[in-house]
């Protein structure tokens, strides 16, 4: 559970594992055996309490985080013993559901882990940013950041698919050749220089004077960079700033959005809950995208169960996971149990 606010990067100390037991559900719950977890960049926010477009984590309580787990009791017709389900109350390895809250998955015959990943938050965010707020088209000009992350990695493949030329910026070298791998045509280690001159050497590399298309995981310097060589009407899909997130004090914006005027182009900031009406056909396309095996999924595993779930969170901040973080909880694809009350650890964190 969380028990203090982080200043600037988190530490141990802000949270603690506990056990509890974790009896039969009430009417209206499910229990849940917890498959998998995700960690998510935008949980450092609910942490600290800033005003954000999520309401933090109260202190002493369980905190967050998407999962995908088997229900292993059921009190609601609605929801029954063995579905597959999504639901938010991760960090703990056995859980009591309200069964509104829970969402039995589409598609469970893909693996678990894809519905926390393509299928999940990262990927319909990525579809999202892609389709709706840039609009990505063939023979577009695409630079993404953060591109070996959940949702770079996968922005990078739906522009291939829509017929774009992808510029893609990452935070080590193998992450860049990730991102090529994944078909990026030019692909940077944002560490080997500024990236105002790394970028503005890709788009020499692939005979571009300029970007149509900016997806933004990143913010600061990448941002001011795009910003300085957009086309006109050009679109920046403004999806996370991952280099203020533990900023203890404000850091000051690009200096040049006066450029957006010129070029008459467009920056948009968006959320995943405003568009909760695209989920069926995200869900759809998607699904048939990773059968035709057209989009990879890229995540990384972080051992240890639920005791070393805050390491993963921590390890994702630090840049170490490529693709979506993911904590396995149980065997992946467990089947059912019985209805026995079981004492697990919560990492009520």
């Amino acid at each position: 559970m969380l028990r203090a606010r982080p200043k600037g990067r988190p530490k141990a100390t802000d949270v603690e594992l506990v056990d509890v037991v974790v009896g039969a559900p009430d009417a209206g719950h499910v229990r849940v055996e917890n498959l998998v977890m995700s960690v998510e960049p935008y949980m450092r926010g609910r942490m600290g309490g800033e005003a954000t477009y999520a309401e933090p984590y109260p202190i002493g309580e369980p905190m967050l985080a998407p999962t995908v787990g088997r229900v292993t009791a059921s009190a609601d017709d609605t929801v029954p013993v063995g579905a597959l389900v999504l639901h938010e109350r991760g960090w703990r390895e056995h859980a009591l559901v309200p069964a509104s809250e829970c969402r039995i998955v589409a598609h469970d015959d893909l693996p678990p882990v894809v519905h926390l990943g393509l299928l999940g938050i990262p990927g319909m965010t990525a579809w999202i940013g892609a389709e709706r707020i840039a609009r990505i088209e063939t023979g577009d000009v695409v630079f993404v950041s953060s591109a070996a992350g959940a949702v770079g990695s996968t922005v990078v493949q739906i522009a291939k698919l829509r017929g774009a030329t992808v510029i893609a910026s990452a935070g080590s070298r193998e992450k860049a050749a990730l991102a090529r791998d994944l078909g990026a045509d030019i692909a940077f280690d944002y560490h080997d220089g500024r990236v105002t001159d790394l970028l503005r050497d890709a788009l020499a590399q692939v005979g571009a004077s300029g970007l149509d298309v900016y997806f933004d995981n990143v913010g600061g310097d990448h941002l001011e960079a795009a910003i300085r060589v957009i086309n006109d009407h050009a679109r920046i899909a403004l999806c996370g700033m991952i280099s203020i997130y533990n900023a203890e004090t404000p850091l000051p914006g690009p200096s040049n959005l006066i450029k957006l005027i010129w070029r008459r182009a467009r920056m948009e900031g968006f959320l995943l809950r405003d568009h909760l009406d695209a989920r069926g056909e995200f869900e759809a396309q998607m699904a048939t995208w990773i059968r035709m095996g057209a989009i990879r999924p890229v995540h990384t595993e972080f051992a240890g169960g639920v005791a070393g779930a805050w390491d993963a969170f921590l390890g994702m901040l630090d840049g170490t996971a490529t693709g979506k973080a993911v904590v396995p909880l149980g065997t992946l694809g467990a089947g059912t149990h019985g209805g026995n009350d079981s004492l697990d650890k919560e990492a009520n964190r």
